[in-house]
């Protein structure tokens, strides 16, 4: 005899694949969808916004990351530790969409002088503190 209980056929048709690092959009986007109402709408843009300055933030302070091959084991901890907390002073903190970014962090640190993570941050806290 069987003890688990079978999943509703209707369910078993409804898997989709979200990136964990898209939960939160996804489950906007799909509350928008479903109820609509000005708060979830103000939700869904509020995420978008946030993904966009994101975006801006690593673009502008990283043009270089985004056609090279990034560095991603770490080993210095430390230098990693600094420019988070120094990203986090500034921008807020690490949501789950911004840490993909976390990446080019680890890429700085691994490949740069001390004076160059100190200009990477000086440049992320510039971004954030004028936007």
């Amino acid at each position: 005899m069987d003890m688990v209980p079978k999943m509703p056929k209707a369910m078993k048709e409804k898997k989709s694949i979200v990136d964990s690092r898209d939960v939160k959009m996804h489950y906007l986007s799909k509350r928008v969808e479903r109820n609509g109402g000005k708060q979830a709408h103000q939700e869904l843009k509020e995420e978008i916004e946030h993904r966009m300055y994101v975006d801006g933030l690593f673009a502008k302070t990283f043009p270089q990351h985004q056609t090279n091959e990034l560095v991603t084991d770490i080993t210095d901890y430390d230098c990693l530790r600094f420019l988070i907390d120094s990203t986090e002073e500034s921008c807020g903190r690490f949501s789950d969409y911004s840490l993909k970014y976390v990446k080019n962090l680890v890429h700085i640190c691994e490949t740069s002088s001390p004076l160059e993570v100190n200009y990477a941050a000086v440049e992320i806290t510039k971004f954030c503190t004028t936007q």
